[in-house]
């Protein structure tokens, strides 16, 4: 028996394997960390891991027999923000700077061509922060259409005889994600030991995603406005800043956010943004779904 891990890049497939096949008592002793420098789980080698659990991204390399156990990492609309910033800051263990006014584009970033081709532009290395961000706020706008999204839909298409769905979020929460191991462990017979030693390795997984020191930063900026609260905005990252974008134009329809690479200092600022945003200038968001 083989069990197959399902997941999108930047969702933790990997650390998932790493936990799994460390602690079966039906696989070999791993002794080494799964972390990089940058927090993610890719510092072993194949050799470091049993067959017994194998990883797959279905979406680019087909699926796996489906008879075999599968377990099919799961996204929800509310996470997207937060896997958003993962794969941006994080791409292919490189650690990216977003707080700049432009933003260096490496090798291993994905989007260069999808932006070329938008804002008929030509990337060398570098992107104004402005563009970059309207780019992030387009996914957000149309949550349904973001690219997570779209692939999730495609995964829960698949049908298998023997499959569980693990949430994303489980990951970010050391509660759910030991009770979504019990599950797996009960469901696949894999003998699981998830004792002392895996708690802190799962706890050092959470101490290494910054981003989740701030996973509530941006709503808890939202709901400010929504209550009429002035609250200082400092530390944004920039898919932070596409988020609340976003809300802006959704919320309300005939408001364009500014198209600046400065952000709003405070939610006051952006409560009179949108309560004096003049009248003439208002029109239909061509970017916003029909």
């Amino acid at each position: 028996m083989t069990v197959h891990i399902a997941f999108q890049g930047g969702t933790h497939g990997h650390f998932l394997r790493y936990m799994l096949d460390r602690y079966s008592g039906l696989t070999p002793i791993i002794t080494k960390k799964p972390f990089t420098s940058v927090g993610t789980s890719h510092n072993l080698e194949e050799e470091d891991y049993s067959n017994f659990f194998k990883i797959t991204h279905p979406h680019l390399w087909g699926w796996e027999d489906s008879s075999q156990p599968h377990i099919i990492i799961t996204i929800n609309k509310e996470d997207v923000l937060q896997l958003q910033r993962i794969v941006y800051i994080r791409p292919g263990d490189e650690e990216h700077d977003l707080s700049g006014d432009v933003i260096k584009i490496g090798k291993k970033f994905n989007d260069t061509k999808n932006i070329e081709k938008l804002y008929g532009i030509k990337i060398n290395k570098e992107i104004p922060r402005f563009i970059l961000r309207d780019f992030c706020k387009l996914g957000f706008s149309d949550i349904k259409k973001h690219g997570f999204m779209v692939t999730n839909e495609e995964f829960l298409k698949q049908k298998f005889d023997n499959v569980h769905y693990f949430p994303v979020n489980a990951f970010w929460n050391q509660e759910l994600f030991f009770e979504e191991c019990k599950i797996i462990n009960e469901k696949f017979k894999l003998d699981l030991s998830l004792g002392e030693d895996a708690v802190k390795i799962h706890q050092e997984f959470i101490e290494l995603h910054e981003q989740l020191k701030t996973r509530y930063r941006a709503n808890d900026i939202i709901t400010a406005i929504e209550e009429n609260k002035n609250v200082t905005i400092q530390g944004l990252d920039l898919i932070e800043e596409a988020y609340i974008y976003s809300w802006i134009e959704t919320t309300n329809k005939n408001i364009l956010a500014p198209f600046t690479n400065k952000f709003f200092t405070s939610t006051k600022e952006i409560i009179d943004y949108i309560n004096w945003y003049p009248h003439f200038y208002h029109g239909m968001n061509p970017t916003l779904p029909k």
